[in-house]
């Protein structure tokens, strides 16, 4: 959660609230978009001084806004330059896959079904992200940052998932019709 925080921060200052909200919105299938999550991360960034805080009112509000302080930088720039680690991606409803083999026939099913919806769901949570995504980048952009490369990355990212989403979602499309003609 810090790297990612660092990373947001590295895009735009945000409050604590602004930041949760682009989570949930936008990365909640990669990672937690709590606020509880988002305050701790953001406290333990802040304690060693990777971030820094600024009071601002707004109307009758404070609101502490975040920025990346140098130290932050170069945290997030040694940890986005290290190469990805494919040991790292987990699924642990695979874990629940290997053993349904000990459940009754009839709940077999079900659980098949009941992922697929959900990856239906996802799946359409991805296209919504990226309808959202390709109207940011065709919005007006500030200066100052290599936005063509960061918005690059930021699609093949939505695409991975698109893509990952349909397979999962195909694959067990067929493994439930196996398991209906059995059954």
């Amino acid at each position: 959660m810090e790297y990612l925080i660092l990373g947001l921060l590295m895009l735009a200052p945000m409050t604590g609230y602004e930041l949760q909200q682009f989570i949930k919105q936008n990365l909640a299938l990669i990672c937690s978009h709590s606020a509880g999550s988002v305050q701790t991360a953001l406290a333990k960034l802040e304690r060693e001084g990777r971030i820094s805080a600024r009071e601002a009112n707004e109307g009758k509000r404070r609101k502490r806004i975040f920025s990346i302080t140098e130290s932050g930088r170069t945290a997030f720039a040694g940890w986005v330059s290290q190469p990805m680690q494919a040991d790292k991606v987990k699924n642990m409803e695979l874990a629940r896959l290997f053993f349904l083999g000990l459940a009754d026939p009839a709940e077999r099913v079900e659980a098949i079904r009941g992922y697929l919806h959900q990856m239906e769901e996802m799946e359409a949570t991805l296209q919504t992200i990226r309808a959202r995504f390709d109207a940011i980048c065709q919005g007006e952009i500030p200066d100052g940052k290599d936005w063509d490369s960061i918005f690059r990355f930021q699609g093949y990212t939505i695409d991975y998932g698109i893509a990952a989403s349909r397979f999962e979602r195909d694959w067990y499309a067929r493994l439930l019709c196996e398991l209906e003609e059995q059954a």
